[in-house]
């Protein structure tokens, strides 16, 4: 496995409305990263090809590998990043709870849709790959195991009846699987389960760490890109730099260094 050399960034929502929640990013930010990585060498793989790629099956030709994976399928990501995305050429993967689609929820006062069957299908068809997401709580180990095993097999069924397509990948935004549930998800036929980093584990497809991101300041997200980051996101050491703050501090000195330039 050669996840240490994988990017694959996690966005929550991009949207206009991103002040409605704080893990959401504005429109113009995700557009900015966009022209960025296709600018400076970066290969954007579909999941798929990411996963080939972890396993040693695909080659970038010396560019720096990245995937895109967006949670909770939010209407938004249809009508505001899916045109960006085919500007670009970009795959990604959305991530959606069968539950949740043609429904809507409250968040900052405001409803806020999910993403229909409809679209779904068409997103299919458009190279946007589809998958699975337990939403019940931000942390797979917060869910009591009989409900999580119950979504993992009823949330697959539902979501390839609904799209004729087999689902591939089953998601969460925090946790990792403890190894019954790890072994439902793969005998199941998920080919890989993707969480947020850090995993503190060693690397296997069932335990992706994704790296948030939910930050207007591009220079953060400079960072979260970079190789030092990848190289330290999944390793034990990520306790310490969270515990005496040192990430926050890489944000200071950015946030400095913004003012510096006006």
């Amino acid at each position: 496995m050669r996840l240490r050399e994988l990017t694959i960034l996690q966005y929550q929502n991009v949207t206009t409305n991103f002040q409605l929640h704080g893990l959401w990013l504005s429109l113009d930010a995700f557009r900015k990263q966009m022209e960025y990585l296709k600018a400076n060498n970066f290969k954007v793989l579909s999941i798929d090809d990411a996963i080939s790629f972890m396993e040693r099956k695909k080659e970038t030709n010396n560019r720096r590998p990245v995937a895109l994976t967006f949670d909770n399928g939010f209407m938004a990501f249809y009508k505001e990043v899916y045109p960006v995305l085919a500007e670009y050429r970009y795959p990604a993967t959305v991530l959606i709870s069968p539950d949740r689609v043609d429904t809507a929820t409250t968040i900052g006062g405001k409803s806020v849709s999910y993403l229909s069957w409809q679209i779904l299908r068409e997103l299919v068809d458009s190279n946007i790959t589809i998958g699975t997401y337990e939403d019940k709580e931000l942390n797979i180990n917060k869910i009591l195991p009989s409900i999580v095993k119950e979504h993992i097999v009823d949330y697959k069924k539902k979501m390839e009846d609904k799209l004729g397509e087999t689902v591939k990948y089953h998601g969460v935004k925090e946790g990792v699987p403890p190894s019954d549930i790890r072994s439902l998800i793969e005998s199941t036929g998920f080919r890989a389960f993707l969480t947020q980093c850090p995993t503190n584990r060693k690397t296997d497809l069932f335990s992706i760490g994704r790296i948030q991101i939910d930050d207007e300041d591009f220079n953060i997200f400079l960072t979260k890109i970079s190789n030092v980051y990848l190289f330290f996101k999944d390793r034990r050491s990520w306790k310490y730099i969270r515990k005496y703050h040192l990430d926050k501090l890489a944000h200071r000195v950015s946030e400095a260094c913004n003012r510096l330039r006006g």
